[in-house]
């Protein structure tokens, strides 16, 4: 079951967005600000928040998990 956080994107307008903990590749500080998360070889994501606050999210929470599973057939 998918587990994610959530953080703040960079605007105009700024806003909220859930993070997929398991499809985190690394977390890097941002240029200047905030901080970047890589998804893919190629796909690196600008966040409002700063390096340490997205690891202790990561870690600590708040979390959030979906109530219901997926449907399996």
């Amino acid at each position: 079951m998918a587990t994610f956080i959530v953080l703040k994107r960079p605007g105009p307008p700024s806003r909220e967005v859930l993070v997929n903990l398991d499809e985190i590749l690394m977390v890097q500080p941002g240029q200047g600000t905030g901080s970047a998360i890589l998804f893919g070889r190629e796909h690196l994501i600008s966040f409002e928040e700063d390096f340490a606050t997205v690891i202790r999210r990561i870690q600590n929470g708040p979390h959030i998990t979906p109530e219901h599973p997926p449907a399996t057939k």
